[in-house]
């Protein structure tokens, strides 16, 4: 019985299992870091510490106390699910209570400008992570397969989730060191309006729901995908990096 009990909690956690792996939130960071104004890098650093480590570190926080019953209250603030034919997001619809990405960014936003020493902590840690995760496209996926980590490909002649893929596997295709990654997206010079985080998550919405899902359940990844997913991934990286920049300046 504890055996099952323990599969089902793991089947219904799945969901916020997976975001960006280390490497592209930090590779996110990294890249929005080259274009804070002075300002709001001021702004920062004075609320994470001096300095691009402290900026680059601070990305992937969110995913590193996941296992802490303290924050499992931020657990649902990583994703928003979305019909498969939705073509825009509705808040009633799909972030019941504000419990999804969307309204977490807008309201950690007002957070790190006015909350206390420990809340503006707490805020922008999550906007560094989160504006990361709504460009990986399975965000803003659907509630069936919980963003797709129900379903599952095979890559390099293993089974994996097509949420794994899309968090860890397609970026280490890229470079297996972070900043590796950030200079090479970086040199794309990736720079897109910055519009809201709901655009955002309809953006991905539509890559999850006219591309992703063009990997067959259970079979192989073809090369042809893995060449498609590579440049729809490097775009992806390069406008979250980007828009988290913009982001900020807008904040400072």
């Amino acid at each position: 019985m504890i055996k099952i009990i323990s599969v089902v909690l793991g089947l219904l956690v799945s969901q916020w299992a997976f975001s960006f792996g280390d490497l592209g939130h930090k590779a996110v960071a990294a890249i929005a870091w080259q274009h804070l104004t002075p300002f709001a890098k001021q702004n920062v650093e004075r609320i994470l510490g001096a300095g691009k480590q402290n900026f680059v570190k601070s990305s992937t926080w969110a995913d590193h106390i996941k296992s802490n019953d303290q924050f499992d209250y931020l657990k649902p603030l990583h994703y928003v699910n979305m019909p498969k034919t939705a073509i825009h997001y509705q808040k009633s619809r799909d972030c019941k209570k504000d419990k999804c990405i969307v309204e977490a960014i807008n309201m950690f936003g007002k957070v790190a400008k006015t909350g206390s020493r420990k809340e503006q902590l707490l805020a922008l840690r999550m906007i560094v992570h989160l504006i990361a995760d709504i460009h990986q496209p399975l965000h803003a996926g659907f509630k069936q397969d919980r963003g797709g980590n129900w379903y599952e490909v095979r890559y390099d002649k293993k089974a994996v989730s097509l949420h794994k893929l899309w968090d860890h596997k397609l970026v280490k295709r890229i470079a297996d060191d972070w900043q590796v990654i950030a200079d090479n997206v970086g040199a794309l010079n990736i720079q897109v309006p910055i519009y809201t985080p709901k655009t955002w998550a309809e953006e991905s919405h539509k890559i999850t729901a006219e591309f992703v899902y063009q990997a067959t359940e259970n079979q192989d990844v073809s090369e042809e995908y893995l060449v498609k997913a590579d440049t729809v991934l490097k775009e992806q990286l390069g406008r979250a990096g980007w828009r988290l920049a913009m982001w900020l300046n807008k904040l400072w």
